[in-house]
């Protein structure tokens, strides 16, 4: 999508989002003064009506969907029905009416999936983001239980209607609210006040769902969970008003984000006095469930909810940018294999003989590709010429796990490594160039590794380059069956015994702007992993081995442990290897 195009479609966003909450303001203000709605009806119909707009307009300023064009097309019908489902009975007839709005929020979770799966778990704000686009479908499910009138796991129509209320301001606005403040505190705010949002954030991150757990399971787990969610939503009312509020220039922002930071911290203190009654057995200061409603109610979707909503939609913190990178779009079928490219016509017509042309393309400030050892150089630039053995080490937690992985690797010939146990393996190594219209990168050229004993590939690897921000990335594609794994990797140097360096190289994200990291390519979009890994490179200090003879180092963590190790001894051979004299004979 073009720039132009782009910022039309932003502006159509926010546009029909702010119709919306203005339409949905008229009708709410109809149904206040209409009898035939309570109080709590009446406060609970606010979030539909307008609280969602608003917020979908503040998340979506910068990033775009097609979740998120369906939902805000779907939001406004979805919302009406809601109202016309709370003028009948309970029953058929209303359920029926929620239908809609239950598709509203599948479509407003899905794009909150998107967004996590394609960033993960970082920044904190973001991740706040998410969860709140992912609990209103546990908001839309209660309610439409509430209005067919059913009562699951026996829980009172009361308790199902409190708990679709509650995932629709706890669920969801208070998390996008606390995202909000978050952009700003991690990008003006001082130590003190990052450590103190990241608690409260992830405090309200995971409050709703144990706040629910609780009612579900025990009164013990309840209170202890509103404690932890009405300690977190104070502490973020008070970064919002100590470190955020100062911050922005707009008078009217700053008003309305004091008023709603301070009914939040008010109303979670009535939250606790009721939490802590409901355990106790006994009321406190006369919080029964006609003074939540009143109070708390009010100060929730009032004072904290709406006026939060304006208030930012005033002015937008900016989002930590996070891009995908270009990725390999090649895909395998049932088995990668050797022969990958040749079975379906990927090869293309030129000869590399490295995994990169020059070193020299990856220079930047603080690495400097002269002071690299000149073995590691010839390696990269002229890989063809190089035989590799290696040992692979599994580390505790993932031997059992490894075992099963090397049989399904094993078939389908790529990240073909051996189980636990096995002896050291050798690879010839043949470099070949890739159709770059079919990958959709410029560059390629696959490394393929393939073992010496049952001329099995071993790893079939798509390397190319890509620029972003003046620094080079290795960018490199394994395709998979249906899908690819690909690592977007930095460069760096590693001190050795020598005037000379070996090299780095690694997926592990250094800040936010960056494109490392390790992805998997799907059919419906890259989901970026919790994985990283570290490549590292130096030569050999043994007098045995010839001065081109390199060691190298391959680590692996998952969810932030190392689960693997392969170790390497890369030799450079004097003659032909034996895979591309089998090729030329064949």
């Amino acid at each position: 999508m073009n720039n132009s195009v782009r910022s039309f479609t932003q502006s159509l966003g926010r546009r029909a989002t702010g119709v919306s909450a203005f339409m949905g303001c008229g009708i709410w203000l109809v149904l206040v003064g209409n009898s035939l709605f309570d109080q709590l009806e009446v406060l609970f119909l606010l979030a539909p009506l307008m609280i969602v707009p608003l917020l979908l307009g503040l998340v979506g300023w910068e990033v775009r969907s097609r979740w998120y064009r369906y939902a805000v097309l779907g939001q406004p019908i979805g919302a009406v029905l809601v109202v016309v489902s709370f003028t009948v009975d309970r029953g058929i007839a209303a359920g029926v009416a929620i239908v809609p709005w239950v598709v509203v929020t599948v479509i407003v979770a899905l794009w909150g999936l998107e967004r996590l799966l394609s960033r993960g778990l970082e920044p904190l704000s973001a991740l706040a983001v998410d969860a709140g686009l992912l609990y209103v479908i546990v908001g839309s499910g209660w309610l439409m239980c509430s209005r067919l009138g059913l009562q699951p796991m026996g829980f009172s129509d009361s308790i199902v209607f409190f708990t679709a209320v509650h995932f629709h301001y706890a669920g969801f606005a208070l998390p996008i609210l606390a995202g909000m403040t978050g952009r700003v505190v991690e990008a003006n705010g001082g130590t003190v006040g990052r450590y103190v949002y990241s608690g409260a954030a992830t405090t309200i991150i995971v409050g709703p769902g144990l706040i629910a757990a609780g009612i579900t399971l025990s009164p013990l787990i309840e209170i202890v969970a509103v404690t932890a969610l009405a300690s977190g939503v104070i502490a973020f009312a008070l970064v919002t008003l100590v470190v955020v509020v100062p911050e922005r220039g707009n008078r009217i922002q700053q008003v309305a984000l004091v008023i709603s930071s301070v009914a939040v911290g008010v109303s979670m203190l009535f939250a606790f006095g009721y939490g802590l009654s409901q355990f106790i057995g006994r009321t406190i200061a006369g919080l029964r469930i006609d003074t939540m409603v009143m109070v708390h109610g009010h100060l929730n979707a009032v004072g904290f909810a709406l006026l939060g909503a304006l208030g930012w939609s005033i002015s937008v913190p900016s989002a930590i940018s996070h891009r995908v990178p270009p990725l390999s779009s090649l895909t395998a079928n049932r088995r990668v294999g050797k022969e990958f490219l040749e079975r379906n016509g990927l090869r293309g017509s030129d000869a590399p003989s490295g995994q990169m042309d020059q070193l020299s393309a990856y220079a930047r400030p603080g690495f400097d590709p002269e002071a690299v050892h000149p073995s590691v150089r010839t390696f990269y630039e002229e890989t063809n010429a190089y035989e590799l053995q290696y040992d692979v080490q599994y580390h505790s937690g993932f031997r059992s796990g490894a075992r099963l992985g090397s049989w399904v690797t094993a078939r389908i010939e790529q990240c073909n490594l051996p189980a636990p146990g096995a002896q050291t393996k050798r690879t010839d190594s043949r470099i070949v160039d890739v159709d770059d219209v079919a990958d959709g990168r410029t560059g390629t050229r696959a490394w393929i590794r393939t073992d010496l004993e049952t001329e099995n590939a071993v790893f079939v690897a798509v390397y190319a380059t890509h620029e972003h921000k003046g620094e080079t990335y290795m960018n490199i594609g394994l395709p998979l069956p249906w899908c690819n794994l690909s690592a977007v990797l930095w460069i760096d140097s590693v001190d050795i015994d020598t005037d000379k360096h070996g090299i780095r190289l690694s997926s592990r994200q250094r800040d936010d702007s960056g494109d490392e990291g390790i992805y998997l390519r799907t059919p419906i979009g890259p989901v970026r992993l919790p994985m990283h890994e570290d490549f590292r490179v130096w030569p050999a200090k043994s007098k045995a081995r010839s001065d081109d003879d390199l060691v190298a180092e391959h680590r692996l963590w998952l969810f932030g442990r190392r689960f693997l190790t392969i170790t390497y001894t890369i030799e450079r051979t004097t003659a032909e290897s034996p895979f591309g004299q089998r090729e030329r004979n064949g």
